[in-house]
């Protein structure tokens, strides 16, 4: 956290507390009830039944450590049928810590049922493997992309320091990069010109999975006995999700500046503020996007120029295995061109941006188009590197 901050008071408003969520790659031990019905134990010896069931629920305990709770709920039911069948492969050592009872159970007293302390130790980097693997956790890099404006407001409107306001955005805009967000640049796409009405009005024409507004206001100080005139600068930030407009985060700064210049003191106070709109922003968008990203849509990812099914091929392989795609099916193969249907943690922004980072044997990818559930990227044949190229034979 900066000190630069002069005689200025800052703040900063609806900051977010986050529960430190340590990735546990160590053994857990988790203390658990196994608990069966009467009518699903069967021809199973009920001590036997309740066993099982305590190892599924002492694994799904571990998970709920791995995923915290609220991702938890939202996906329990997946979970089970994912997690449960295997359970058994994660569970280390356990110890039963008391006697089978049985009980009527307390959700519905018709029921009858058994119970069964279990302590259970389990291997939480492997379970972690598999929550991975099958899309329940992703990776620290697979944040939502975003596009970024920022505009001066009130009485910056007519008269705003650009020399200021782009400091704060590119302040912002590596901030955001060093906790793996995409920040989408709109001079990289061909076909975006214009002014956009709001951010929410760029991210959908790029493509965008969030839409991050920023408005700085400047408020100069009544005329006092200071020989330094200053003022205090504003900045309100809103985060919106591109899809549906729902809000992600929202947040407001302040800071003070001084200097005989206007707009010195403009940029001394944004420079003095830029640590807290970084961090605080990044910490709701992590936050409030993990929340959402459980519900993946389908993306159609279209391919033009294509040469051949291998190159197709080539770009599913790399969206299953390092992209972590759900799944990537190709929906139509037509002269030149193909359609995949792609279920993914990204978002069509960030998919693209990814995918065209990516170097292929023989050919790149060019983003072309983005927009709500859809991304489309150009084949760009790329001779192979000397190097690769079989003996006696050199580059055309």
């Amino acid at each position: 956290m900066s000190g630069r901050v002069t005689r200025g008071a800052l703040a900063a408003l609806l900051l977010v507390t986050l529960a430190s969520r340590a990735r546990a790659l160590e053994p857990v031990s988790v203390s658990v009830q196994g608990v069966v019905s009467s009518a699903e134990v069967g021809d199973v010896a009920p001590r036997d039944a309740a066993y099982r069931a305590g190892l599924v629920a002492a694994v799904l305990e571990a998970t709920k450590g791995i995923l915290g709770a609220d991702k938890y709920a939202l996906e329990s039911e997946r979970l089970r049928a994912t997690v449960g069948p295997q359970a058994q492969r994660f569970v280390l050592t356990y110890r039963i810590d008391g006697a089978l009872e049985h009980r009527h159970s307390p959700l519905d007293p018709a029921i009858e049922e058994y119970s069964l302390p279990i302590t259970a130790r389990i291997d939480a980097g492997q379970l972690r493997e598999l929550l991975v693997k099958e899309g329940f956790l992703h990776e620290a890099g697979d944040r939502p992309s975003l596009a970024l404006r920022v505009r001066a407001v009130g009485a910056l409107a007519e008269s705003a320091p650009a020399g200021a306001l782009a400091h704060l955005e590119q302040s912002l805009r590596q901030s955001l990069a060093e906790r793996q967000f995409v920040v989408v640049d709109p001079a990289l796409r061909a076909g975006v010109g214009g002014e956009p009405a709001s951010a929410l009005e760029l991210a959908r024409s790029l493509g965008a999975d969030v839409a991050l507004e920023l408005e700085v206001d400047w408020r100069t100080n009544p005329a006092s006995g200071s020989s330094t005139p200053g003022g205090v600068a504003e900045v309100r930030a809103r985060a919106q999700r591109s899809d549906d407009g729902s809000e992600l985060a929202i947040a407001r700064f302040e800071a003070a500046g001084y200097h005989a210049e206007r707009d010195a003191a403009i940029a001394r106070a944004l420079e003095a503020v830029e640590p807290q709109v970084g961090e605080n922003l990044a910490l709701q968008l992590q936050r409030n996007w993990e929340a959402v990203a459980a519900t993946d849509r389908p993306i159609e990812l279209g391919l033009d120029a294509v040469s051949s099914l291998e190159q197709v091929m080539a770009v599913r392989r790399v969206l299953l295995q390092q992209l972590g795609a759900r799944s990537a099916e190709l929906r139509e193969l037509r002269p030149q061109g193909a359609t995949l249907q792609v279920v993914s943690p990204l978002g069509p922004g960030a998919l693209q941006e990814k995918l065209a980072s990516v170097r292929f044997e023989g050919f790149a990818l060019s983003p072309e188009d983005a927009g709500a559930g859809r991304a489309r990227l150009r084949v760009e044949p790329h001779p192979a590197a000397p190097e690769t190229l079989s003996p006696g034979r050199a580059p055309n």
